[in-house]
């Protein structure tokens, strides 16, 4: 009541409690969206022209055990006032510090013009620099379940990564987080103390079940493009929006423990910082409360750089509710207010779709009143629009017709592997069933089996409407239990050979439990595949392709479970609680 009462009567601030990567990550998380024929067009058009190389430069040279330097736009883009300050006259105070003036500087106007969300004349304040030929190279991963995530290499930018994860887009990407089993958290493994690691198990399984063939990425583009060497030296800027939120804020997670497990810990990997940055834009809630606690201890701990950005009315975040999911630090006061940025909503609806940038942003970053829940709040992040980035024919095209990928002949999932670079792009599929220990139908099953009608509670009215029901739906008092995968001996695993005959292992729904990674993605692999790349030729964005097999017995370690450091207490590996299973490879 007191925050409302304060908040009405509060005189609202032209941006408020917000940074200049919270803007950086609004934008990239908007060209996610995009197929690679129009990515990299607009990346280049943005990253230089329109975001200047100074701001580039000063947030790469950010020490990866400093990230919350990042917050501190006065610092590290020297915004002074003096001669040497290019952004002089665009900047704001804000608690006696300096900002950039990113909507004075025509930022989110240019970008919605590059993007095609909105027509108009580019109009640049400062100079605008073109971005160099062959300094951006990217790789981007989509699959039979989803795309897509994009791995970004700028040389203008040696020290980062960007890790974009798309959000939905599609009836095949609704599909992954609207079953029941996401009504409530499922445990995707326990600790060394027994307890559940639980998240909403439709957003983690597409997090964690790619999640070598994205290490093997930024590993191969930091040591191969960027030519790092030095460990701890190229730090993670990883964000999304709506979905990709929330699988970033997933793999932030992840990322802790597997800088802490062989053979992530040691080079060629040791070159990608232990520290993450995680800006995530209007994500639902897909941890846990005990996960979401732990994450926000990292945060405390400096360990990952977090902003929760949220448009005030966006329904998204507040789903689904809250039956046993949780936001990190959502409940302590003292951490929400340096991760969370809640922003006005700036979209105009008439006569069409428009941005009203002389509106106040007004972030804060305290619970303040409730607003109406609106879905066209979800559309627009910072004065960035996602009005366009829904694939309106796809998703209607319905969830089991339309695919990110074709899948193979036997109907096994199918990833697909793009690189480009300065107009030259090139493409690799591989069958991901032979990239996992132990081969599975489960996705084919999870798309095709019926759930049965007692699982759910469908008797309650909805709450949301249209899209947004899926968040809504009641747990049984009983629910199912969330049975783990079984774990193949070490005498099947070294038994399967690639070159035999394909047969996956049958299997019911799958309702929790570990996720089938893609385990036999080694480095090795990875680079057979990108040698087996071929070029493309108008089409940018193929459903299908040859393809490759460049797996053998070798098993990386499971990831989706990997040990953290929370609060003075070790979590277990997997290599660790299989330590006496000597002839498995790790």
């Amino acid at each position: 009541m007191f925050n409302t009462i304060s908040n009405i009567n509060r005189k609202s601030d032209k941006y408020g409690d917000v940074h200049f990567v919270s803007f950086l990550g609004a934008t990239l998380s908007r060209l996610a969206y995009m197929d690679d024929n129009k990515f990299l067009n607009s990346y280049n058009s943005i990253m230089g022209p329109v975001i200047h190389p100074k701001i580039l430069e000063g947030i790469n040279f950010v020490n990866p055990n400093k990230l919350g330097d990042l917050l501190d736009d006065q610092k590290i883009f020297g915004l002074n006032g003096g001669a040497d300050d290019i952004f002089a006259n665009y900047e704001y105070q804000y608690k006696g510090k300096n900002y950039i003036d990113f909507i004075k500087l025509n930022m989110p106007q240019n970008v919605n013009i590059i993007n095609g969300d909105l027509k108009g004349n580019l109009s640049f304040l400062i100079p605008e620099t073109h971005t160099p030929t062959d300094s951006v190279k990217y790789i981007s991963i989509g699959w039979s379940n989803y795309g897509e995530i994009y791995i970004v290499a700028d040389k203008r930018m040696p020290n980062t990564i960007f890790l974009i994860f798309r959000g939905t887009y599609s009836a095949k990407t609704a599909s992954l987080y609207s079953k029941p089993t996401s009504v409530v958290p499922l445990t995707v493994c326990k600790d060394s103390q027994g307890k559940p690691e639980q998240f909403l198990y439709g957003i983690f399984k597409p997090t964690a079940e790619m999640i070598h063939t994205i290490i093997e990425s930024m590993r191969y583009l930091a040591t191969d493009f960027l030519q790092a060497t030095q460990p701890n030296s190229v730090k993670i800027f990883t964000t999304g929006h709506s979905l990709g939120g929330a699988m970033c804020t997933n793999f932030a997670y992840l990322w802790t423990g597997i800088k802490k497990t062989a053979h992530y810990n040691a080079a060629p990997y040791n070159v990608l910082a232990d520290n993450i940055i995680c800006i995530s834009l209007g994500a639902p809630r897909c941890m846990g409360s005990s996960v979401a606690k732990k994450f926000c201890n990292l945060s405390a701990q400096k360990k990952i750089l977090y902003l929760r950005i949220t448009t005030k009315g966006d329904p998204v975040p507040a789903l689904p509710p809250k039956t046993g999911f949780q936001h990190p630090c959502s409940d302590d006061n003292k951490m929400r207010m340096e991760v969370s940025e809640d922003c006005n909503a700036t979209l105009t609806m008439r006569p069409m779709p428009n941005v009203n940038y002389s509106s106040n942003l007004d972030c804060l970053n305290y619970k303040a009143r409730a607003y109406a829940p609106n879905a066209l709040s979800h559309t627009i992040y910072l004065d960035i629009l996602y009005t366009k980035a829904v694939d309106i024919p796809k998703f209607f095209k319905g969830i089991g017709i339309a695919q990110e990928v074709s899948r193979d002949v036997d109907k096994s999932t199918v990833c697909r592997l793009i690189m480009g670079t300065n107009g030259n792009y090139r493409a690799v599929f591989f069958n991901v069933n032979r990239a996992r220990e132990t081969p599975t139908d489960i996705d084919v099953k999870e798309e095709t089996d019926l759930v049965k009608p007692t699982q759910v509670d469908i008797s309650s009215p909805s709450v949301g409407g249209g899209f947004f029901d899926m968040f809504f739906s009641k747990p049984v008092t009983n629910p199912v239990n969330s049975p783990t995968q079984p774990i193949q001996s070490p005498k099947q695993t070294q038994s399967f050979k690639p070159t035999q005959s394909f047969k996956p292992i049958k299997s019911p729904m799958k309702i929790g439990g570990e996720v089938a990674e893609d385990r036999r993605m080694t480095p090795q692999a990875f680079d057979i595949l990108i040698k087996q790349m071929t070029s493309l030729h108008g089409n940018l964005c193929p459903q299908k392709g040859l393809i490759v097999s460049p797996f053998n017995n070798q098993i990386m370690p499971n990831l989706s479970c990997a040990g953290i450091q929370v609060g003075g207490r070790k979590i277990k590996t997997h290599k660790k609680r299989n330590k006496k299973n000597k002839s498995r490879k790790h």
